[in-house]
């Protein structure tokens, strides 16, 4: 019998053509837009607003690497949102996106194009590995960051994070988890909160919760440094094992969904209110800037009743809810140490007067906060090591996006930089930099990623502050070398 052009299987024994499966593509997409407007998700609640002004645009990754778009107004804004606007799919490839949320940070109106995209992702399931990572371990493991390590030929550092540095989350945390995210509900169960209250503004706390990041396997130097600076600084700080994944890396690369990101989120909430009295003020930190935007924005959702009653339903399968949401405050590194610098500089042992940096703000912060400035906290905490600063162009923008990173390795092209990586690194070495300071795990990782030497603030200041380069801030960790630097000043 002739099996002509098709397989034991029945199936078709070819590859299907691009064009087709550009066509197939596009279809998937067109229907999950239409699903997306039919079911009122909260991401694409304001998209009318939007009336390409163009305010977003320099400052959109896909705009950049794409030579293309320069000068077209309002590039992905007006592409996505007019193709919402009457009904249909946006003619650009929504992978573009790298989630950075620039759009919604400098939008007068507020109109999130990031938040649209990734409600398509979401719908997508762009990347169905992050979630199986939820699933099984309650968070990205490790071995999640493994390719980046092995591309780079760097597998014994890796090895040797793996060793030192387990994954520190409690089996029955995963557990808890799993029965969560095994029984999804839709994002359009909940209401977007509306015009958020204005947030009090920091007190310096006597406590704090210290969140465990997933991105802190990469840069454990960066979370001992900020448990050395706190007790320093005289703030006692509380962690648990019971504690999780917040959702926020997986859910803007596509992993989990809005949903997925706020019961993860409130379900450590509930973990983080066991661990303090009855009635107390709780301000919760950590050194990644999505994982505190996820528990401002998780606050933000559950300040509405209808909101925390459904998520206290999910949350009932488990023993837990959330019920005092006004107690916590989110207290990012950026907002919480400006407020001792005066102990800051008395703490300073080691001057690092000759090293030259440029300061990176995380997308993810200005999302948070509201401001495309760069915050004068990380400026005043990064001048009161005695580093350099040098003002850059390139303070304004991304660092090119963890998802993009992740987009590249997947595709077989790590080292295959974006446009903005590129302009990011020739912006380094034009100012013949040292080190790049950052704020967040994830920029860390990209700049480490593309050759440039880089340190967390907490890692900055731990230096200053005289903590040991190899046991404490783990500089040999980097995956880019910060010896010449730190050599040349003496630290090393």
């Amino acid at each position: 019998m002739q099996q002509g052009r098709f397989g034991r299987s029945g199936m078709l024994d070819r590859a299907i053509p691009v064009p087709e499966m550009e066509m197939i593509r596009s279809a998937i997409t067109d229907g999950v837009i239409r699903h997306l407007l039919d079911e009122e998700d909260p991401r694409l609640r304001n998209f009318r607003l939007c009336n390409a002004c163009g305010s977003c645009t320099p400052y959109c990754p896909a705009r950049i690497n794409n030579p293309g778009a320069n000068g077209d107004r309002g590039y992905l804004a007006r592409k996505v949102t007019a193709a919402l606007q009457a009904g249909g799919r946006p003619g650009v490839d929504l992978a573009d996106c790298v989630q950075c949320y620039s759009c919604e940070t400098i939008c007068p109106r507020s109109v999130s194009v990031g938040g649209i995209i990734n409600a398509v992702y979401e719908t997508e399931r762009l990347q169905p590995i992050f979630r199986r990572m939820l699933l099984d371990r309650g968070g990205l493991p490790p071995r999640a960051f493994l390719p980046l390590y092995v591309e780079r030929g760097n597998l014994r550092k890796f090895v040797a994070k793996a060793i030192r540095y387990p994954y520190p989350v409690d089996g029955r945390a995963v557990d808890e988890v799993r029965r969560l995210l095994l029984h999804p509900i839709d994002a359009s169960a909940f209401s977007a909160p509306g015009h958020s209250p204005l947030r009090e503004p920091l007190a310096r706390p006597d406590r704090v919760f210290h969140l465990n990041s997933c991105c802190a396997f990469n840069y454990p130097g960066a979370d001992l440094s900020q448990k050395m600076i706190l007790a320093a600084l005289g703030i006692r700080y509380e962690t648990s094992a019971m504690q999780t994944c917040c959702g926020g890396a997986p859910h803007y690369m596509g992993g989990a969904g809005f949903a997925d990101r706020l019961l993860l989120t409130a379900r450590n909430l509930s973990v983080i209110h066991d661990a303090f009295e009855p009635g107390a003020r709780i301000a919760v930190t950590g050194i990644c800037p999505t994982c505190s935007d996820s528990y401002a924005t998780a606050l933000d959702m559950l300040s509405r009743n209808a909101n925390r009653e459904v998520v206290n339903e999910e949350l009932a399968r488990i023993g837990r809810e959330v019920t005092e949401p006004g107690a916590f405050t989110v207290a990012n590194v950026l907002d919480l140490y400006p407020l001792y610098l005066d102990e800051i500089r008395r703490l300073v042992r080691r001057r690092l007067s000759g090293l030259r940096v440029g300061v990176h703000v995380s997308c993810h912060y200005r999302k948070m906060s509201g401001t495309f400035a760069v915050p004068p906290g990380l400026q005043a905490l990064t001048v009161a090591t005695g580093a350099r600063i040098t003002k850059s162009v390139m303070e304004h923008y991304c660092c090119g996006g963890v998802k993009n990173l992740f987009d590249r390795l997947q595709k077989g092209r790590p080292r295959e930089l974006s446009r903005l990586n590129r302009l990011v690194y020739q912006d380094f070495m034009n100012n013949r930099l040292d080190v790049m300071v950052v704020d967040c795990p994830g920029c860390e990782l990209v700049y480490d990623h593309m050759g440039v030497p880089v340190l967390h603030i907490t890692e900055l200041l731990a230096l200053a502050m005289g903590a040991d380069p190899r046991e404490t801030v783990c500089v040999q960790g980097h995956l880019t070398a910060l010896s010449p630097a730190l050599e040349r000043t003496g630290i090393l």
